[in-house]
Formats: structure tokens, C-alpha cells, sequence
């Protein structure tokens, strides 16, 4: 027979009142800076994306009359209420709706402003090659050869400053070399 030790009655115990410190005091509550004050009251919330994908009543509506009443899902069933587009019904659908089917007012805006800052990166990139693009001339006719991407993007990080010092460096050693003395084979010259 297995016999079993007596164990002591367990009892709650009692919180600390006082810190390692022996100094429990509450804690005063600070005010909140003028600054912190509405510090995000400029944002404003919008829906997310799985807020959005709920569909008003009209466009159930007006889905279930163009299908003529059968589910585009499984073609069968009366259509009753709108599916997710399954990956096999994605081509139909993008053919049928465009490329972006999916979108909604706030995706087109969202897409809208990327395409608009992507432009404008390529104009900004496209100028700042048009600046560059005589001392690059230099300096290609210069070396005798077309510059490498390293040396134009070298070029690319220059500011309008740095560019106009190192284009008249660049135009003063072209002009000093092409002046150079041609040396043939066993004629002296000195360093």
C-alpha cells in the first residue's frame, strides 16, 4: 500500500506593501505636456481594406441582374449573394473588369499617388541627367572612352555646387592636355 506524507495546508499570502527599498509611495499622476496635447489629431482613420469589401445593397443588386440571376461562382446555384474571386476566376474577372478589378475608391487613390511620385522620381532623375550629361561629355572625351555606371552615378550624387567645381577642373585638364608633346621611342623627356 503507497502511503502518502502530510502536507502543510497552503495559505494565500499576503502583497508586499513596500519595495525592495522600503519606499512605497503612490505614484503621482503627471500632467501630459502642452505639446503631447492632440498630438495625432491631424490623422484621420480610414477604413481598412477589410472594412471596405463589404458591398453596398445596390451593387449585389446590380452583379446578381448582369449575371442573370446564376451564381458566377459555381454556376449553378441562384445567385444570392457575392462570392470571393477564387484564383481560377481571376483571368475571367480581370479580363471582364481590367487589371485592377479589385479596387476601390481608396485603392485607386492610393495607386493614383504612387504612380505620381514614381513620375516624378523618373523627371527628377531624367533633369538631373540633362545636368550632367555635358560634363559627362568631358569627361568621356576626355578618357577616351564611355563613362562606367559607378562613375556616372558619382557623378549623380554631386550637388549643383560640387558639379560646377568639378566641371572646370575637368575642362582645365582637357585644355592642358591637349597640348601635350607627342614623345617617340628614344626621345628623352623629363619627369
Amino acid at each position: 500500500m503507497h502511503q502518502t506524507f502530510w502536507k502543510p495546508e497552503k495559505q494565500a499570502k499576503e502583497k508586499k506593501v513596500y519595495n525592495s527599498l522600503q519606499q512605497r509611495k503612490p505614484k503621482a499622476k503627471r500632467d501630459v505636456p502642452e505639446w503631447k496635447k492632440d498630438i495625432l489629431s491631424h490623422h484621420t482613420s480610414r477604413p481598412s481594406t477589410r472594412e471596405r469589401g463589404e458591398f453596398p445593397k445596390e451593387v449585389i443588386t446590380e452583379l446578381i441582374t448582369e449575371s442573370s440571376g446564376v451564381c458566377q461562382h459555381c454556376k449553378a446555384a441562384e445567385a444570392t449573394t457575392t462570392h470571393h474571386v477564387m484564383p481560377h476566376w481571376i483571368s475571367v474577372y480581370r479580363d471582364k473588369y481590367g487589371e485592377y478589378f479589385w479596387f476601390d475608391e481608396q485603392d485607386w487613390e492610393e495607386y493614383n499617388r504612387k504612380q505620381e511620385a514614381i513620375k516624378a522620381a523618373e523627371e527628377e532623375k531624367r533633369e538631373r541627367m540633362n545636368q550632367i550629361k555635358p560634363v559627362a561629355e568631358l569627361i568621356s572625351t576626355a578618357a577616351g572612352r564611355s563613362l562606367k555606371a559607378k562613375e556616372l552615378r558619382l557623378l549623380e550624387g554631386f550637388d549643383d555646387k560640387e558639379m560646377a567645381v568639378f566641371a572646370s577642373m575637368i575642362s582645365d585638364l582637357v585644355a592642358t592636355h591637349s597640348i601635350k608633346p607627342s614623345y617617340a621611342y628614344g626621345e628623352r623627356f623629363e619627369d
